[in-house]
C-alpha cells in the first residue's frame, strides 16, 4: 500500500468536489422536484432532515475508523490498517441493515413525531421508507470514501460520485419529466432513482478501495474486536456533535412544521443553499483532519496545531464571501428553485443572516475535526450538547414562535449557537489539551 505525504490543497480540493458532488446528489432530488411541485419539495425537505440522522450514525464508524487509520499510517502499522478497515466494512453493513429495518417500518410513527402534516406523508412515505430501508448501501460507499480519504487518495471517490450523480439525474428526469417515455412517478420515482444509483455507486466504491488500498475479501474473517473498541471509542463521541446537532435540527424542523407548507418549503430551499456554501468548509475540516491525524501519529504536534489555525482562517474567510455573493443573487438562486410568490418571500427575508451563522459555523468544522483527529473527542459532544440544547433550541423556539420572526428567528436562533460553540471550540485547540489524547 503506497502512502504519500500530500499538501492540504492537493487532499481539500479533490474532497470539495466530492463533497459538492455528494451535495448535488443529496439535493438533487429538491432541485428537480421544484419543477414538479412544491409541496413535493415540502415533503422531501422534511424527509431528508430525518434521513440525515441515518448518515450521522453511518458516519460515526466511518470517522472513527477514518481517524485510527490516519494514525496507523503516521505510525507505519499495516497490520492495524487492515484490521481497521475490515471492522469498519461489517460495522456499516450491519448498522445500516438494522437502521433501515427500522425505517421501513417505523415510517408512520417518526414522520407524525416530526409534525410533517398529513398530506406531504401520503406524498412521501414511500421515498422515506425506500431511500432509509436501503440505506446500506449509502454505508457501503461512505466507509470506503472514508478509507481512501485516510490513504489520501482523494481523487478516485470523486470520479464514483461524479457518476451517482449523473444516474440519479438521469432517473430523477426520467421519473419526473418522462425522460425516454418512462412513466411519471413523481417523489416515489425520486426515490427509486436515489436507491439505483446509491447501489451502483456502493459496488464501484468497493471495488476501487480493494484496488487501492490492497484489501481483500479474506481480510474481513480476521475481525478484531480491539480495534472494534478503538473505533467506537473515537466514532461515537466524534459523529456525538454531529447527531446531537442533527436530533437539534429535527426538533427545530418540528418548529417550522407548525408554520406552515410555505415555510416548509421556503425553509427546505434556504437549507440546500447553506449546504452548498459550508461545502468548502467541510472539505478544508476533512482534509486538515487527515493532516492532523498523521501528523499527531507521528508525533508533530506543534506543526498540527499551526496547521489547524491556518486552516480555520481560510475557511472563515471563503465562508464570508461566498455568503455575500449568495446575498447579492439571492433572486435568481431562488428563482431557479421555484417562482411561487409566498415562498421566495419568505426566504428572501432570511438572506442577510446567512453572513452571521456560515462564518460561525467554519469555527466548529475545521476545529471540531481537528479535536477528533488528535484523540480529543468527548470535549466537542459535550459542549455540543449543551449549547445546541442550551442556545439553539430555546432562541429558535423563542424568537421564531414565541416572537413571531418565524424562519428569521430559526436562522438567530441557530447562528448563536454556532458562534458560541465555534469559541469555544477556539479555545479548546489553543489550550493544547489535545496533545496528550493520541490514541496509539
Amino acid at each position: 500500500m503506497k502512502v504519500t505525504n500530500q499538501s492540504l490543497f492537493s487532499l481539500t480540493i479533490p474532497i470539495f468536489l466530492e463533497l459538492m458532488l455528494t451535495t448535488i446528489i443529496g439535493n438533487v432530488d429538491t432541485i428537480m422536484l421544484g419543477r414538479y411541485s412544491d409541496q413535493a419539495v415540502g415533503a422531501v425537505g422534511g424527509i431528508s432532515q430525518v434521513l440525515l440522522i441515518q448518515t450521522v450514525i453511518l458516519n460515526f464508524i466511518c470517522l472513527g475508523s477514518s481517524i485510527l487509520i490516519a494514525q496507523y499510517i503516521g505510525a507505519q502499522n499495516k497490520d492495524g490498517i487492515q484490521k481497521a478497515i475490515s471492522v469498519s466494512l461489517i460495522m456499516n453493513l450491519i448498522m445500516g441493515l438494522a437502521i433501515g429495518f427500522f425505517y421501513f417500518w417505523g415510517w408512520e410513527w417518526i414522520l407524525v413525531k416530526i409534525k410533517l402534516p398529513s398530506s406531504l406523508i401520503e406524498i412521501g412515505k414511500f421515498y422515506f421508507r425506500i431511500v432509509g430501508g436501503l440505506c446500506f448501501f449509502q454505508g457501503i460507499t461512505l466507509t470506503c470514501s472514508a478509507i481512501m480519504k485516510s490513504f489520501g487518495n482523494t481523487k478516485e471517490m470523486l470520479f464514483v460520485n461524479v457518476g451517482i450523480n449523473l444516474l440519479n439525474i438521469l432517473g430523477n428526469g426520467m421519473f419526473i419529466f418522462g425522460w425516454f417515455g418512462a412513466p411519471i412517478l413523481g417523489v416515489n420515482g425520486v426515490g427509486i432513482s436515489t436507491v439505483v444509483s446509491r447501489f451502483i455507486g456502493a459496488i464501484v466504491a468497493i471495488t476501487i478501495m480493494m484496488k487501492y488500498c490492497n484489501f481483500k475479501f479474506i481480510y474481513l474473517k480476521n475481525f478484531s474486536f480491539k480495534i472494534m473498541k478503538h473505533i467506537l471509542y473515537i466514532g461515537i463521541p466524534s459523529a456525538g456533535e454531529y447527531l446531537s446537532w442533527s436530533v437539534a435540527q429535527l426538533i427545530i424542523l418540528s418548529m417550522v412544521n407548525t408554520m406552515g407548507t410555505i415555510e416548509i418549503a421556503a425553509r427546505t430551499y434556504l437549507a440546500l443553499i447553506s449546504s452548498f456554501i459550508m461545502t468548502f468548509s467541510i472539505a478544508l475540516g476533512n482534509g486538515t483532519a487527515i493532516q492532523v491525524g498523521q501528523l499527531v501519529g507521528a508525533n508533530k504536534k506543534d506543526e498540527a496545531y499551526s496547521q489547524c489555525l491556518k486552516s480555520t482562517k481560510l475557511s472563515f474567510l471563503a465562508a464570508g464571501i461566498v455568503s455575500v455573493i449568495i446575498i447579492l443573487l439571492k433572486k435568481p438562486i431562488m428563482n431557479f428553485f421555484t417562482t411561487d410568490i409566498a415562498v421566495l418571500n419568505a426566504a428572501y427575508k432570511v438572506f442577510i443572516w446567512m453572513i452571521l451563522i456560515e462564518t460561525g459555523r467554519t469555527l466548529n468544522i475545521v476545529i471540531i475535526n481537528s479535536l477528533n483527529a488528535s484523540g480529543d473527542v468527548r470535549f466537542p459532544v459535550t459542549m455540543g450538547v449543551i449549547s445546541m440544547y442550551g442556545v439553539a433550541v430555546p432562541l429558535c423556539w423563542f424568537l421564531g414562535l414565541k416572537l413571531n420572526l418565524g424562519l428569521i428567528g430559526i436562522w438567530l436562533g441557530n447562528a448563536a449557537d454556532e458562534w458560541v460553540r465555534g469559541i469555544i471550540m477556539l479555545r479548546r485547540w489553543k489550550s493544547k489539551k489535545w496533545t496528550k489524547k493520541s490514541f496509539i
